[in-house]
């Protein structure tokens, strides 16, 4: 639904493929059939390994006056996890039946994994070590936190699910043609998604525009007022010269009248 919503779940997702958590690299970016639901209520996932699923679920914003429709207001993402008895493999030394290696196919050691794993998240999300969580944590502020869990058992296939929802104050999405100060984290996303190949760099370059060359800024853009307010408040009458200009030579003139 934004820019900033796809750039937080992107950022999440290598992140969290980044800092090794016990799922690897299988971190999904709003994959529905992670983990669905059948028509008797119970769960079910396509995934044949245990998995991260990050979804934007929904945003709010009441007070549009500094950024106008831009505005991204209040967001919840949600980080789903699951893992299942049809995971498992077995372990060529102990014979055991294991989702992960140390952790057994029993259900105590599923609600391990998902404890783990969502420690894992917390962990990986606030690490200053980690360029995508530093451009996660640039994009938003933390508002709160819940976790719940679930489980299912249909058709004696044992899965265990666990949810984190974060919700957090999302910054507004920047004007077309949007001039970057150098070392922001618009910057830094689009040099992390052509370094790391991710593939919607070239849809973030195209909706980021390229940086206008202007004298003022743009008031209609920024902050969604009408052409009519901003001439009625005179925002474009300053009467002086652009900023870029150089003055190299200064004079002096004294009215001897």
């Amino acid at each position: 639904m934004s820019l900033t919503m796809m750039a937080l779940r992107i950022a999440a997702v290598e992140a969290l493929k980044a800092g090794g958590t016990l799922v690897g690299s299988n971190v999904l970016d709003s994959q529905i059939s992670a983990i669905d639901q059948t028509v008797d209520g119970e769960l079910r996932t396509d995934q044949q390994r245990p998995f991260i699923a990050v979804y934007s679920d929904s945003a709010k914003s009441d007070d549009l006056g500094n950024t106008g429709l831009r505005t991204n207001g209040r967001v919840e993402l949600t980080f789903n996890c699951g893992v299942s008895l049809t995971m498992g493999e077995t372990n060529k030394d102990t014979g055991e039946t294991e989702v992960i290696e140390g952790f057994p196919s029993t259900d105590a050691q599923f609600e391990a994994i998902l404890d783990v794993v969502g420690c894992q998240i917390c962990r990986v999300l606030t690490d200053a070590a980690n360029p995508w969580a530093q451009v996660f944590g640039n994009l938003c502020t933390l508002v709160s936190k819940s976790q719940v869990r679930s489980s299912s058992a249909a058709e004696n296939v044992r899965l265990a699910c666990g949810q984190i929802k974060l919700v957090v104050d999302a910054f507004a999405d920047p004007p077309l043609g949007h001039v970057f100060a150098e070392g922001s984290h618009w910057p830094a996303f689009l040099a992390l998604m052509e370094e790391h190949g991710v593939k919607q760099l070239g849809l973030f370059q195209l909706m980021l525009g390229q940086p206008l060359a202007a004298d003022y800024p743009d008031y209609e853009a920024l902050t969604g007022m009408t052409s009519r307010d901003a001439a009625s408040l005179r925002l474009y009458s300053f009467g002086g010269v652009p900023s870029a200009t150089d003055i190299t030579e200064a004079t002096s003139e004294v009215d001897g009248g």
